[in-house]
Order: C-alpha cells, then sequence, then structure tokens
C-alpha cells in the first residue's frame, strides 16, 4: 500500500535535502531556448534536449506535459543543477522538438520510448532519477511499468500526474456504489469535460492557434497558483504547443478501458520507489485521482502539498527539496 502523509508548504515536510534557492518571489528568468544537444527517437523524430550541471553526478531527467516545454521545469533544474546532472527536453509536439502529424505517434508508450531515448542519450546505462509533470508523469509511469533494454530508473516522482493504468483501475473501483467513491470520481467531471474538448478536431486546435487556451491558462494560474511564474515563460505556451492536443485523442478513452492492472501483490518485476507530489488545489487533474491512482503502485508515497497544477514553475523551492531529499534517500538505498 502506498505510503500517505500530508505537507503543507516547504516547512511542513520532514527534513529535506538543501539546496541553492533563489527567494520565494524574486525573478526567475528563463535562459536561452537553444537546445545543447538532440535525440533521435525510434521513429526519427528529433527532441531538443537541455543540459545542467555535472555529468558525472547522478541525472536527474525532467519531463514536462501539455502544453508546457521544457520551460517549466528551468527553475527547478537551477535550484538541482549544483548536486546533479539535471537533463530537460522539450517532448515531441513542444517546444524546439519535432511535431508529428499524426494521432497515432503521440501515444502514452511513445511518449515513453522518448524518455528511454533520451535516458540512454545523456545518462550512463540509461541511469536516471525522472522528475515528471502532467503527461510527462503519464509517459515516465508507463516506462516504470514497462522496463525495456537499456533504462534503468532509479526512483520516479512525479507531480499533478498519474499512470494511465493507475488511473484507469482507480475510476473502475469508484464505480462501486460507496458515497465516498462516488463523490471523488464526480470530483473528476472537470478533467473529463475539458480532456473530451481537447478532442474536438479542427475547433479545439483553433481556439488553441488564437489564444483562447493561453487566456485561461493564465487565468487559472492567477486564481489558484501560489508563487510567481518564471519571467519570460508561458507566453502564448498554449498555442506555439497545440500539436500536443494529440495527445489527448490518442490516450484518453484507450487508457480509461484498457486492461486493469495487477494490484500490488505477486509481482514479479522490481519496483521503481517512487514518489507522487499531490497539489491540493489542482484543477486540472483532481487531488483524489492522483492520490488514488498512486496507491495501486509498488514502493510508493505520497505527499500532499499547498500548491495548483503548476507546482515546478511556481514553487520550484518546493520541488526542488523534496525531489532532492527523496533521490538522496534513494541513492543511500542503493549504495
Amino acid at each position: 500500500m502506498a505510503n500517505t502523509e500530508h505537507t503543507s508548504g516547504p516547512g511542513g515536510s520532514r527534513r529535506l535535502a538543501e539546496v541553492k534557492s533563489a527567494g520565494p518571489e524574486g525573478p526567475r528568468p528563463v535562459p536561452s531556448a537553444e537546445p545543447d544537444k538532440w535525440a533521435i527517437t525510434s521513429d526519427g523524430y528529433r527532441l531538443a534536449l537541455y543540459t545542467r550541471g555535472d555529468q558525472s553526478k547522478p541525472t536527474v531527467l525532467c519531463v514536462h506535459g501539455f502544453p508546457d516545454d521544457h520551460g517549466v521545469w528551468e527553475p527547478v533544474a537551477e535550484l538541482l543543477k549544483d548536486r546533479y546532472h539535471v537533463v530537460l527536453f522539450d517532448m515531441r509536439g513542444a517546444g524546439r522538438s519535432d511535431r508529428p502529424q499524426r494521432v497515432a505517434e503521440y501515444s502514452v508508450s511513445q511518449l515513453a520510448d522518448d524518455i528511454a531515448t533520451v535516458a540512454r542519450t545523456v545518462a550512463d546505462n540509461g541511469h536516471v532519477h525522472l522528475l515528471a509533470h502532467n503527461w510527462g508523469g503519464a509517459g515516465a509511469w508507463d516506462l516504470a511499468l514497462h522496463p525495456v533494454d537499456g533504462i534503468e530508473l532509479l526512483s520516479l516522482t512525479t507531480i499533478g500526474s498519474a499512470s494511465a493504468e493507475y488511473y484507469s483501475a482507480w475510476v473502475r473501483d469508484q464505480l462501486r456504489f460507496n458515497w465516498q467513491h462516488l463523490r471523488d470520481l464526480f470530483g473528476t467531471w472537470s478533467i473529463n469535460t475539458y480532456m473530451t474538448f481537447f478532442q474536438v478536431p479542427v475547433i479545439a486546435p483553433a481556439l488553441f492557434k488564437v489564444g483562447v487556451a493561453d487566456a485561461a491558462m493564465s487565468f487559472a494560474k492567477w486564481k489558484f497558483e501560489k508563487g510567481k511564474e518564471p519571467d519570460g515563460y508561458g507566453h502564448r505556451l498554449a498555442s506555439r504547443n497545440r500539436d500536443g492536443l494529440r495527445i489527448y485523442s490518442a490516450n484518453i478513452y484507450s487508457a480509461l478501458f484498457g486492461a486493469k492492472p495487477a494490484r500490488h501483490t505477486g509481482e514479479p518485476r522490481k519496483p521503481v520507489p517512487s514518489l507522487v507530489i499531490v497539489p491540493e488545489n489542482d484543477k486540472l487533474f483532481p487531488p483524489a485521482a492522483q492520490a488514488g491512482a498512486a496507491e495501486w503502485a509498488i514502493d510508493c508515497r505520497i505527499r500532499f502539498v499547498d500548491g495548483g497544477h503548476w507546482l515546478p514553475s511556481h514553487q520550484p523551492e518546493l520541488v526542488a527539496k523534496m525531489a532532492a531529499d527523496f533521490i538522496e534517500e534513494i541513492e543511500e538505498r542503493q549504495n
């Protein structure tokens, strides 16, 4: 069973590893978005990579979601780069990376394969600690649950996300006639509504292109986020990265009605130690769904924090401390 602990802000957690702080309200400029190197995916597309820190140190690979690009992790990377080799990349359909045009090319399994490709490119023997947000977390979970050759995931930390398989299992559990279960399931109506809308052809891409989605995101961040977005990040982000809308059509209903995973008993595979950080004020992926899905995982702990969906960009000090603490614990466990 997953371990649950409530953490309200940076001071509420147990002792966390020290990392350099940029200050809670200071400006967080985004460095130049010129890639340091490129990785070529298994189906022939280019992914833009951005590296920070010493390559001889443990590698922390940061994976973003939709409609973000690598910049959502820049504030966290700046805080971790003195202790780790931190790697960011633009997922397919975002930032400087290539933008496949077929919906099938955005499946969660393909996103997982892209993560594996990057890991092989930047880390010795593919040994990485994954730090993932939103759809990046779904891809990371898929890689953890379905390992591939040449990759060893040392740990997995996700924010505002869940495994597609575990989320499907959680939804089915909620359908049992139990008031608490049904209430939690009803709480996902907002996510079901916008995810369904994102799959409407022509109309959804057109609204993204003209900036409607950016305006909605700006309002949501102003209304629900704590902290401050990095200077220079977020301008027309949804419009620029709208190719990533194909993620929803490629995955939503196929994941929801896919095969139900085995509960964490009798599993022959070695579990990846995982930390699920659940922002209590996440309006895009309800906390009950995040925590409920995580309870299906092996060797997993759940931490609730005071924040919104875009925790990495708005509260990087909190994320960096929690991630560093967890990574150090795993590194010590393996030595």
